[in-house]
């Protein structure tokens, strides 16, 4: 059984996953979070195998919450979970320490396809924005942590 956690600052949008995932034998959510704060505290506590992070979320956005999770030793597999489809917030994301990266507006079955992906070890990048690995792969910047979080502040 694959556990999920979900960390989203939209209700709507967390139960409405919860239910997607839920309908497969092999997915269960095992919690939920609707800020950074409080999606570190939750995924330490209940350790799930993937965490779906929404990227925009009050007091800590979810590029912080993974950078955290990280650094305090989770071994959760994240998949960012966005509406932003540019180069830039995929590069941030797989540089803070995500496995996935995949659109809000998905399909299900990609959504379900990205879970069990990174479960395995793999990493997804949602269809729609495949064009931006090759850059993406390419580039070859050392950005530590403190400088993806004053990149994100200045793109705030």
């Amino acid at each position: 059984m694959i556990k999920v956690m979900i960390a989203d600052d939209h209700s709507l949008m967390r139960k409405g996953l919860q239910q997607i995932l839920e309908l497969e034998k092999d997915i269960s959510v095992i919690a939920q979070a609707k800020g950074g704060n409080e999606a570190v505290e939750k995924a330490l506590l209940t350790k799930p195998d993937v965490i779906l992070m929404d990227i925009n979320m009050p007091i800590k956005n979810g590029l912080e919450a993974i950078m955290e999770l990280k650094e305090k030793g989770s071994v959760a597999r994240i998949i960012v979970l966005t509406i932003h489809e540019d180069r830039e917030y995929l590069r941030k994301s797989m540089k803070a320490g995500a496995s996935g990266y995949i659109m809000k507006d998905a399909e299900s079955d990609h959504l379900i396809e990205a879970v069990r992906a990174v479960y395995s070890g793999e990493t997804y990048i949602h269809p729609n924005i495949t064009d931006h690995i090759d850059n993406f792969v390419n580039e070859n910047d050392d950005l530590s942590s403190g400088d993806i979080i004053k990149e994100l502040e200045q793109d705030n």
